[in-house]
């Protein structure tokens, strides 16, 4: 198998494993924005932070099937998800509106943005190619 070949099947994997993981973020999200006595930000961003240890488990399960985790690849994807929930609770801050159909589509476009930063991340770095033998 080349290497772009287990990109594009490892990127196939993440964005399944993905659309599981944002939908499920963005209806939480949605129903504790609208629902919750909180701020907004911090709704999203709690909720964000439920889906973390998920995550993790299946991406490394199910994603980069055909990787080692770094030694410090839970603490890495734990910072990765980190920068999501700032992008989680920014987008949040800035767009939503208390108002359940139109702050799924804002948590989904969080969901998105944060998604495409972690998969470059956790390719990269988290779950790295075995070096060349």
């Amino acid at each position: 198998m080349t290497a772009d070949r287990g990109a594009d099947r490892s990127l196939f994997r993440f964005l399944l494993v993905g659309v599981c993981l944002a939908a499920l973020y963005a209806v939480l999200a949605a129903i504790a924005t609208s629902r919750l006595p909180l701020p907004r930000a911090l709704s999203a961003a709690l909720i964000w932070l439920l889906c973390i240890p998920i995550g993790f488990w299946l991406h490394r399960r199910f994603t980069f099937v055909t990787r080692q985790a770094h030694r410090h690849g839970l603490w890495l994807y734990a910072a990765t998800q980190v920068l999501g929930v700032g992008i989680a609770a920014a987008v949040s801050f800035m767009l939503a509106r208390g108002a359940f159909w139109p702050d799924l589509f804002v948590n989904l476009l969080a969901a998105g943005l944060a998604a495409s930063v972690s998969y470059l991340i956790s390719y990269r770095i988290v779950f790295p190619a075995p070096p060349a033998e």
